[in-house]
Formats: structure tokens, sequence, C-alpha cells
């Protein structure tokens, strides 16, 4: 079960949305790498604890099952009657190399809406629209924090594929 998970940091450098603002072109996103904008980065990193990182910074859960459990370190499987959770941990670091932010906002989405799986990270639900998971994160330290997915055991074959993706956004405060 590979999970991909994509970082970015959000600035506006002045530019709001209103009528009267010049129009101005989005930069592509470049999900699987650690990104910034501006003076912010932020970048994800395996816990110690955690499911290993590739290279594309892709969580791999390897294959889960509710009979079976999980067959890579480091991740945990909890059996309940009409579900399992699966569950990890994995780092977040964020960078401000000019100095200028000690802190920042750290939300948190899916990419894609989902209607089989549930998705938590440190106990905040995920949905299409970006959740607050931390209001005043620390810039310069790696943070630790808890992915889970509830799979319902009466999911079907064709459901069992997972095909989404965490959005972890920064925005320096």
């Amino acid at each position: 079960m590979p999970m991909l998970l994509v970082a970015s940091s959000l600035m506006t450098n002045g530019w709001a949305q209103r009528k009267s603002s010049t129009k101005r072109t989005s930069t592509a996103v470049q999900p699987l790498s650690a990104q910034s904008a501006g003076s912010v980065s932020v970048a994800l990193s395996q816990a110690p604890d955690g499911a290993p990182l590739s290279g594309q910074q892709v969580m791999d859960l390897g294959a889960v099952s509710y009979g079976a459990g999980a067959r890579v370190a480091n991740v945990n499987v909890n059996r309940r009657t009409d579900r399992f959770v699966v569950a990890t941990k994995f780092g977040l670091t964020i960078q401000d190399p000019s100095g200028r932010f000690s802190s920042a906002a750290v939300l948190v989405s899916l990419a894609y809406p989902e209607n089989v799986y549930g998705f938590w990270v440190d106990d905040v639900k995920l949905a299409t629209t970006p959740q607050l998971l931390q209001g005043r994160a620390r810039i310069g330290s790696t943070l630790a924090h808890r992915l889970e997915i509830e799979v319902p055991v009466a999911a079907s074959e064709k459901d069992s594929q997972l095909h989404n993706a965490v959005v972890l956004q920064v925005i320096p405060n």
C-alpha cells in the first residue's frame, strides 16, 4: 500500500485574490519532493519508528490485510470487528534559511475525495479541504506525525488499492 505524501510551503509574496490584483501565473506544483516558496521549505523524512520513505518521498506501507497484518517494519495494524486501522509515523521538517520566521502553520488534506478509506494525521480527520494540523510548528526541527488509514473489512478487491495522497502545506507565521 504505497502512500504518497506531498509537502509544500505557501507564501503569497504580497499577492492577493481580488479584482484589482494584477494577473499572476502560478508555478506548477512539484509533488514528491521538498518544495519551497519564498524563504520557507518543507521536507518529509522517515521517522525512526515509521514506515520507510523511498527516494521520491513515497511512504511504502507494503501489503496489509486484516488477517496477516502488515509486512513492512514499523507499520502497525489494529484490528476491529468491521475494519482495521493501518498506522505509522513520519517526520516533517520546516526550514527557513533566511531566519525571517520562527514558526509556521501546518495544514493537511487529501488530494482526492475518498469514499472507501478514512485518513487521519495526528487524530485530524482528512478531507480535500485543508485542516489545521498544527498552528505554530517550530521551524528548524523535525516534527513526528502519525498517519492512520482506516480500511473497512467489507472493501471489495476492486477497492483494495489505495489511490490517494496526503497533502501537507506550510504557511509561515
